[in-house]
């Protein structure tokens, strides 16, 4: 048997001089599983950039209203239970009016602590500073000319400071914190809404705002209490393309595993002819398949280097978001694709006789 030194030369010699058909086995390989790589991974940042969209258009965010019936510990312990990652309750107050507009009123709500994290997971372009104040939509924001860290005179009243900045959703089913106030509470007492940030939100996910209410949930609470709303509505009801891409990855993989395993064994059965020659030789077998695999070793590397960049670039030109993601999902296809390369050649090398050396040199 030859030393493992030998093996590695005698095969860097039959790919790098063409003996062994190593490139066009790399263009192949390329044409195939690196093409459905880069789609997933393609497909998967055009994914990640509607789901960007679909949550910064509150469509993400779920509503529950039943007046004096919320209770805010309640309504906060929901965050973590299944797809549910922020949850905050809220309660209208007495509208105010600032002295910058004296002859506009604003609407006032209170809100328990965690609601801001609903309002940054829904709406990502939310800033807030870990300072005592209150939250003011961008728009009255603007209007008034403040910024996190400045006060507002009321008209009726002392002086806020604004602590958090966000901008409300266009297309929201209701717009009334597009200008408003949003205060920490004070109390403890019943709000009258229940606001959760799910992602990705699932229907029996979303139900279980109704466990935010005072009593404990059954039928006939059911029929007095609305069902959660969505926020926005113009973009479905649930975002379903995660779970489609999820199914595309493994299909692409299964595809890519079948077109490795074919593309390897056509490589082998290709060169039946010279490696039956080597056997009649008196080439050990094992060192024959060793040497094999060390070339399908060094076409997968050189194919490996050419496809990341590709994929990295095309992956990053859709969208950034959860790029690295994208990323690796094609990085898994052409992982499938490499294992079924290397068992078709595994495969194809036990179909390889010597006895059968007259054969194939006919058939060549």
């Amino acid at each position: 048997m030859m030393r493992p030194v030998q093996i590695i030369r005698e095969a860097f010699l039959n790919v790098t001089t063409g003996a062994g058909r190593a490139l066009l086995a790399a263009v192949v390989i390329l044409a195939t599983v690196g093409l459905g790589a880069v789609s997933i991974s393609i497909y998967g940042s055009w994914v990640a950039r509607e789901g960007q969209e679909f949550r910064q258009a509150g469509a993400s965010t779920y509503v529950l209203r039943a007046e004096d019936r919320i209770d805010p510990k309640r309504c906060e312990r929901l965050r973590g239970l299944g797809s549910i990652r922020a949850s905050g309750a809220l309660r209208a107050m007495p509208d105010i009016a600032f002295a910058s507009m004296p002859s506009r009123t604003v609407k006032s709500f209170e809100a328990s602590p965690n609601f801001w994290t609903v309002l940054k997971l829904g709406t990502p372009s939310a800033v807030f500073r870990d300072i005592s104040g209150v939250w003011m939509s961008s728009t009255l924001a603007q209007d008034i000319g403040v910024e996190i860290g400045d006060t507002a005179q009321l008209l009726n009243g002392p002086a806020i400071r604004v602590a958090g900045i966000f901008t409300y959703p266009d297309q929201v089913n209701n717009r009334e914190l597009d200008y408003a106030v949003i205060s920490p509470a004070v109390s403890q007492a019943a709000f009258s809404q229940c606001h959760i940030e799910a992602w990705p939100a699932r229907q029996q996910d979303v139900s279980l705002l109704l466990f935010s209410l005072n009593a404990e949930p059954d039928s006939s609470l059911e029929e007095k209490v609305s069902a959660p709303l969505q926020l926005n509505t113009s973009r479905g009801k649930y975002f379903s393309a995660d779970s489609q891409w999820t199914n595309a990855v493994q299909i692409a993989m299964v595809g890519a595993f079948i077109a490795g395993f074919v593309i390897g064994f056509s490589w082998v059965f290709s060169r039946r002819l010279v490696l039956s020659s080597n056997l009649h030789c008196g080439v050990d077998r094992r060192t024959l398949l060793l040497m094999t695999l060390t070339e399908s070793a060094l076409l997968l590397g050189f194919s490996c280097i050419v496809w990341l960049p590709i994929d990295w670039y095309c992956t990053n030109f859709v969208s950034t978001v959860d790029a690295i993601i994208s990323f690796g999902a094609g990085g898994r296809v052409f992982l499938a694709g490499s294992a079924g390369f290397v068992l078709g050649i595994a495969v194809g090398f036990t179909n390889v006789k010597e006895s059968r050396l007259f054969d194939y040199f006919k058939a060549h």
